[in-house]
């Protein structure tokens, strides 16, 4: 896990970003605490010693991301994670999500979070299927696979 100190910034659709859909936008003004977001995405292997399964499609890739599964599912996967190490897992919010992927507010500024070339920290569409987690450049905050990869789930509902 990583900390991401709390701050407040611009969310939505900023001035910097071209190719923004209409649901980032308005632009508002977001305060959070600080929080913890994992390191990486959730892997197959992680997924099936909690979970018992492995509901990936790109399967026989243990440290590939889980995939393929429901908002529901991922709740019950941090619930019984945390159940069984007796910590408190959480999924993180959109706004924690986008903060996090963003780069919080440390000074670097480059357009990837990380870098301004997107092949140094974002594992591209056309590929047709995941990668190992981590496998790119982290951003500037020690976070992988923030862009690319696969999509994540927030706890909340984007608004």
């Amino acid at each position: 896990m990583v900390l991401v100190k709390g701050d407040t910034f611009k969310m939505g659709c900023t001035l910097e970003q071209s190719d923004c859909d209409n649901d980032e936008k308005p632009v508002h003004i977001v305060t959070l605490n600080d929080y913890r977001i994992g390191k990486y995405e959730i892997t197959q292997e992680q997924w099936l010693y909690v979970m018992g399964n492995n509901p990936s499609h790109f399967e026989n890739c243990d440290k590939c991301p889980v995939e393929n599964i429901t908002w529901k599912e991922a709740m019950d996967f941090t619930q019984k994670l945390s159940d069984m190490t007796q910590l408190n897992f959480r999924l993180p919010t959109e706004s924690e999500w986008e903060f996090a992927a963003r780069g919080g507010n440390i000074g670097e500024k480059s357009l990837y979070a990380g870098s301004d070339e997107i092949e140094e920290i974002a594992h591209g569409s056309g590929t047709n299927k995941t990668v190992g987690v981590g496998s790119k450049l982290p951003n500037v905050l020690g976070i992988y696979d923030m862009s690319g990869n696969v999509w994540e789930w927030c706890s909340d509902w984007y608004d």
